[in-house]
C-alpha cells in the first residue's frame, strides 16, 4: 500500500509540474513578445525622427537591420508619392497627380508568433519649387499568380530619363515628375518571370505633362517542370523531341513548344499558373490530342489531354509524358530484312510547326526490326543513306488507336 501511495502521489505531483512548467513558458513567451514588440515601435518612432530631421532631397527608400537583445530587427522604409487627400496608393488611384510624400515605415522581427509588426505612417509636404510641374508620371503596378502585390521587384525606366526603383508594399512602383516622352518599364529580379517566361519583361509607356501613365505586370518566382518520357513497350526514344506546353495564359496560340534533347527534360522558366500547364510530346499539330488543323477540323474526335500538370512558385514538379509505340521493319528489294539501318522519322510542316519535325533513331537489329517510341501524328519512314523503290511508307499515331500497333515495313531499301 506504502508503494501504491508512492507511485499516485509521484504521478500527481508531475502533472502539477507540467502544468507549471507550461505556466512558466506561456508567460516567457509572453514577456519576450511584449519586449520585442516595444522595441520594434521604438525604433520605428526613432526612423520616423530619421526622416523627418532628413533633408527632403536626400529621402529614399531603406532596409536597415539593427540587433536588440540578440534579437535582429529589420527597419523597412518606403516612400509613395500620392495626392494630398488619397486614401490608396498611386497604383490604385485613377490618374491623381502627385502632391505629397507618403512615409511607410514597418519594423519586423524573427519568430512573431503572430503579432503583426510595428508601423508608423506620416506624409511630407515637398519644398516649394522642389520639382518641375510640367512632368508626368508613371505607376507600375506588379502582381504574383495570386493576383497579391509582389513586394522588392526591381522596376528600370528608360528613356527621356532612366531611373530604376523597387516595388512598395503595395506591389507599387511610382516614378514621380518625368519629362515628357516614351519610356520601356523593363522588370528585372532574379529568379521572377511574367506570363510568357521572361525574366526581363518590358512595356512603352508614353508620359504627357500633368498625367499619370499606369503599367501592370504579372510577375513571380518561376516554376520548373522536369518531365520523362515513358518509352512505349521498351521503344527507343528520340533524343530531340520537342515538348509543348498549354495554358491560356501563353499569347497568342495558348502554347509553347519547348526544344532539347535527352530524357528525362527540364523546362524552366514557367509562371506558376494556378491551372497548371497541359503536356505532350512533339510540336506539330497533330502531335496534340486536341489539335486542329489549317481549316479547324480535330484530328482526333473525343481524345483530350492529359490532366495538367500543377507549379507551385519557385517550386520544381516532376511528371511524366507517355509516347505511343511503333516498329518498324527494313526490307530490301527481294524482301531479305535489313539490319544495322538507321531509321528516319519525318514529320511534314504544318499550321503549327513551320518547319515540321525529323528525327534519326537506332539502328535495326538482326531481324531489321526497330522499336520506336514516338508522339502522335502522322510521320513518313525513312532509311538514312538509301533510297526505296516506291515512295517512304507513313504511319498516322492516334491517341485513338488500339495497342498493339502493327508493324509498318519499309520495303524496297537499297
Amino acid at each position: 500500500m506504502t508503494l501504491l501511495e508512492l507511485v499516485i502521489a509521484m504521478t500527481v505531483l508531475s502533472l502539477l509540474m507540467l502544468g507549471v512548467a507550461a505556466t512558466m513558458g506561456s508567460g516567457l513567451t509572453l514577456v519576450r513578445n511584449n519586449r520585442n514588440r516595444s522595441v520594434a515601435a521604438n525604433l520605428a518612432s526613432q526612423e520616423m525622427d530619421t526622416v523627418r530631421e532628413a533633408q527632403f532631397s536626400s529621402l529614399a527608400a531603406a532596409t536597415t537591420t539593427q540587433t536588440v537583445g540578440s534579437v535582429p530587427f529589420t527597419v523597412h522604409r518606403e516612400l509613395t508619392w500620392v495626392a494630398k487627400e488619397a486614401t490608396n496608393g498611386p497604383c490604385d488611384a485613377t490618374n491623381e497627380t502627385p502632391q505629397v510624400l507618403r512615409v511607410h515605415v514597418w519594423v519586423d522581427w524573427p519568430d512573431r508568433q503572430g503579432i503583426p509588426p510595428a508601423v508608423a505612417d506620416t506624409v511630407i509636404t515637398p519644398p516649394v519649387g522642389a520639382y518641375d510641374p510640367n512632368t508626368g508620371h508613371i505607376a507600375v503596378n506588379v502582381i504574383d499568380s495570386d493576383a497579391n502585390p509582389e513586394y522588392g521587384v526591381s522596376v528600370a525606366i528608360a528613356g527621356p530619363t532612366n531611373k530604376t526603383l523597387t516595388t512598395n508594399s503595395d506591389g507599387c512602383a511610382f516614378f514621380a515628375f518625368l519629362p515628357a516622352g516614351t519610356y520601356t518599364v523593363t522588370l528585372n529580379t532574379p529568379g521572377y518571370v511574367d506570363r510568357q517566361g521572361s525574366p526581363t519583361p518590358t512595356q512603352t509607356v508614353g508620359v504627357t505633362v500633368g498625367q499619370v501613365k499606369s503599367a501592370q505586370f504579372d510577375y513571380d518566382r518561376a516554376s520548373q517542370i522536369n518531365a520523362t518520357f515513358d518509352a512505349a513497350n521498351g521503344g527507343q526514344v528520340p533524343t530531340n523531341l520537342p515538348i509543348t506546353i498549354a495554358n491560356t495564359i501563353l499569347v497568342p496560340s495558348g502554347t509553347a513548344a519547348f526544344t532539347g534533347s535527352g530524357n528525362p527534360r527540364t523546362l524552366s522558366n514557367l509562371f506558376p499558373a494556378n491551372d497548371g500547364y497541359e503536356l505532350w510530346a512533339g510540336q506539330c499539330a497533330d502531335a496534340d490530342p486536341e489539335g486542329k488543323d489549317a481549316t479547324g477540323a480535330v484530328f482526333y474526335p473525343g481524345a483530350s489531354r492529359a490532366d495538367p500538370v500543377s507549379v507551385d512558385p519557385g517550386q520544381s514538379t516532376s511528371t511524366h509524358i507517355a509516347l505511343t509505340p511503333l516498329t518498324v521493319h527494313v526490307v530490301n528489294q527481294t524482301g531479305v530484312a535489313m539490319s544495322g539501318r538507321s531509321v528516319v522519322l519525318v514529320h511534314a510542316a504544318d499550321n503549327v510547326c513551320a518547319a515540321g519535325e525529323t528525327h534519326t533513331i537506332g539502328t535495326t537489329d538482326g531481324s531489321g526490326n526497330i522499336s520506336l517510341s514516338l508522339p502522335y501524328g502522322r510521320w513518313q519512314i525513312q532509311e538514312q543513306g538509301h533510297a526505296v523503290s516506291g515512295s517512304w511508307p507513313t504511319a498516322t499515331l492516334s491517341p485513338l488507336d488500339t495497342l498493339p500497333r502493327s508493324t509498318v515495313t519499309v520495303a524496297g531499301v537499297g
